[in-house]
């Protein structure tokens, strides 16, 4: 019964931890009823031990839910004093005692209290004790370094290998090597530049890479893996795909690549984001082929642009104008900024398109109003120009008529209008001299001097009102 009632000396630190209290001065009973009231504690340990005065800061339940801990707070050191194991009467029934002595601790023995306080208060907050776990209260065996080293490494291994089971992945696309291309195949370019992609980007050991670059590939594609795998059991991934690449790639080397990569103009009506694509792709053929290192791409790649871009080409007027002033940019940023370049220059084209069939296109009454006024003046110039017709018939038959010293052509005209004078007599008061251009008398009679500005102007103003031309009343 003793046993059962008894406290873990751990679990008194931690107790006294948690009420803030010396273990010097702490009083453990144990085996008291739920029911006694504390000043019969205080009445108990006053008469039979005489301790003086002290303080029952808390109580905890025993294992059979029946009894209590009382936890005692003494004036005096309990090192000074003598307890009993048991105390009690008949009344109260046998109480038990605990103390800790910490006087003989060292200082080895302090800290690992200390850390059995902090493991007790963890267990206490997860509603487990020490007899939970037993095994952890046992010291810990010296384990060897590098069996540590070699179980972390085992359970890396296990762990990768078993996400890389997990991982769903998407096929490559199949690829067989035949000429012609298949349907459902690409070309080999193509097909490698993704397949190369994809197999960097997956987080897989290389027997994994191997693996799934072998299940892709179809006829002689696959003799060529299988041949390398033969002569070279150690093969990686790599070395796969620069098998392929001898058997399928082009025949040619970096420098004829770089060479064809320097020929490589912007075509007529191209944009030149396509330019850089197309430029772009031999870029990466040369890297296949170990021509050019990676970081010497965006510099490559802006010569041959500043050199190759057609002079038209308002972008590129603009890159040969700033490549010199910063560095080379990548690949995204020069497309994401050749592209914004391209974009504004069309809505602005497209902007100056509309305004211009705007102000050309009236709107609907309007056009409907201008139409009906340029049949008007198309009549009239139709009616002007057989005005014209009549006049120029006029003085080509004068033409032909003996011409005088002074003006033939005004005389032929004033011949022609008088041979065709009415026979009836004339009335002077509607007739003018086709010599001075006065009214009253005619050209033979005329003994003034000759004014053809005058005579030209009646001439004018009698065709006019004779309805020779438009306008005529």
């Amino acid at each position: 019964m003793a046993q059962v009632n008894k406290m873990e000396v751990s679990e008194i630190i931690a107790w006294c931890r948690e009420k803030d209290v010396e273990l010097d001065r702490v009083l453990i009973l144990s085996n008291v009823s739920a029911d006694c009231e504390d000043r019969i504690i205080y009445s108990v340990l006053d008469a039979v031990l005489g301790i003086g005065k002290c303080k029952a800061l808390d109580r905890r339940s025993d294992k059979t839910k029946r009894l209590q801990f009382v936890l005692l707070e003494t004036a005096d050191s309990i090192s000074k004093m003598s307890i009993p194991a048991e105390i009690g009467g008949p009344e109260v029934g046998c109480w038990y005692t605990q103390v800790v002595h910490v006087a003989a601790e060292t200082p080895k023995q302090s800290k690992e209290d200390e850390f059995q306080f902090k493991l007790i208060s963890f267990l206490q907050k997860e509603g487990k004790s020490l007899a939970d776990i037993p095994s952890l209260t046992a010291p810990a065996p010296d384990l060897n370094t590098q069996l540590v080293d070699a179980i972390n490494s085992l359970v890396r291994t296990c762990h990768v290998a078993s996400s890389e089971e997990r991982v769903g992945y998407r096929k490559l696309r199949p690829f067989s090597g035949f000429i012609p291309t298949p349907p459902g195949e690409d070309e080999y370019e193509v097909w490698v530049e993704q397949t190369t992609h994809i197999l960097e980007e997956w987080q897989c050991s290389d027997n994994v890479k191997k693996q799934r670059l072998v299940e892709c590939l179809r006829g002689p594609a696959a003799d060529i893996v299988r041949f390398e795998k033969t002569s070279n059991p150690s093969a990686t991934f790599s070395d796969y795909l620069s098998a392929l690449e001898s058997a399928f790639g082009t025949t040619e080397d970096a420098s004829d690549l770089m060479l064809k990569f320097r020929s490589t103009y912007q075509s007529e009506g191209e944009k030149l984001s396509a330019y850089i694509l197309r430029l772009d792709r031999m870029l990466h053929s040369m890297l296949r082929k170990k021509g050019i290192e990676f970081s010497a791409m965006n510099h490559l790649r802006m010569q041959q642009i500043v050199r190759g871009a057609l002079s038209s080409d308002l972008v590129a007027m603009r890159l040969r104008m700033t490549h010199k002033l910063c560095a080379p940019p990548s690949f995204n940023e020069l497309m994401k900024e050749v592209r914004e370049e391209e974009t504004l220059l069309k809505n602005r084209s497209s902007a100056q398109s509309n305004v211009a069939v705007s102000v050309v296109s009236p709107s609907r009454n309007g056009s409907s109003a201008n139409t009906n006024m340029g049949d008007s003046e198309v009549e009239k110039l139709k009616r002007e120009i057989r005005g014209l017709k009549n006049e120029v018939s006029r003085l080509s038959a004068a033409a032909k008529e003996p011409i005088t010293h002074d003006h033939p052509a005004l005389h032929s005209l004033a011949a022609t209008a008088e041979s065709k004078t009415p026979t009836r007599p004339v009335n002077k008061a509607n007739v003018f001299c086709y010599r001075c251009g006065e009214d009253g008398h005619l050209k033979r009679e005329c003994t003034k001097d000759e004014n053809l500005r005058r005579v030209n102007q009646r001439l004018i103003k009698m065709r006019q009102s004779s309805g020779n031309f438009s306008g005529a009343q």
